[in-house]
C-alpha cells in the first residue's frame, strides 16, 4: 500500500505557505515607499506607480520560493518598472481605439481605418506579437513561448512593429 498523506503533513505545508506569505508581505511593505518614489521619479503617475507595485506584489506571491532574492527592493523595483512600461506601451497602442470609442464624428471611421490599415500592413508575426503583448497582456516570455520564438525576437518584433505603425499613421495623416 502507498503512503497516505496525513492531515499533519498538509497542515505543515499550509503553515509554511502562510509564513512565506507573511514574510513576503512584510518585505513588500518595507520596500513600497522607496520603490514607489523611484517609479514616480522615472515618470510614472502616482496611480500608475501604485498599480505597478501591486502587480509586483502579486508576482512575488506567485513566484516559487526555491530561488532566493538577494535584494527584495531591487526585485520589486525591476518587476514593477517592467509592469509600468508594459502598461504604458499598451495604453499608447490602444489610445487610437480609446479615442475612437469616444468620438462621434465622421472622422471616427477615417481614424479607425487608419489604425486598421496600419495594423494590417504589418507582417503576421508582428500582428501576433502586438496582439499578444498589448491586447492580451502577455509578457515577452509568455509571448515567446506561445509563438515558439526567442524572447529577444519578441522584443525586436515589438519595437519594429510599433515603429512601422507610427510611421504609417504619421504619413497617412
Amino acid at each position: 500500500m502507498g503512503v497516505v498523506p496525513t492531515l499533519h503533513g498538509v497542515t505543515a505545508i499550509a503553515v509554511d505557505t502562510a509564513a512565506d506569505r507573511v514574510r513576503w508581505e512584510s518585505a513588500y511593505r518595507g520596500a513600497f515607499l522607496q520603490v514607489y518614489r523611484g517609479l514616480v521619479a522615472m515618470g510614472a503617475r502616482p496611480d500608475e506607480a501604485e498599480d505597478a507595485l501591486h502587480d509586483a506584489f502579486l508576482k512575488g506571491l506567485e513566484r516559487r520560493t526555491t530561488t532566493s532574492i538577494s535584494s527584495v527592493d531591487g526585485w520589486i523595483f525591476v518587476v514593477a518598472s517592467r509592469s509600468w512600461r508594459r502598461r504604458r506601451i499598451r495604453d499608447r497602442l490602444l489610445l487610437p481605439w480609446t479615442l475612437l470609442a469616444k468620438e462621434e464624428s465622421p472622422a471616427r471611421d477615417e481614424a479607425q481605418a487608419d489604425v486598421f490599415v496600419a495594423l494590417r500592413a504589418l507582417t503576421l508575426r508582428q500582428r501576433q506579437v502586438l496582439v499578444l503583448r498589448f491586447l492580451i497582456g502577455l509578457s515577452q516570455e509568455e509571448t515567446a513561448e506561445l509563438l515558439g520564438i526567442a524572447r529577444g525576437t519578441v522584443a525586436a518584433t515589438t519595437n519594429q512593429a510599433i515603429a512601422a505603425m507610427r510611421l504609417r499613421m504619421e504619413v497617412r495623416r
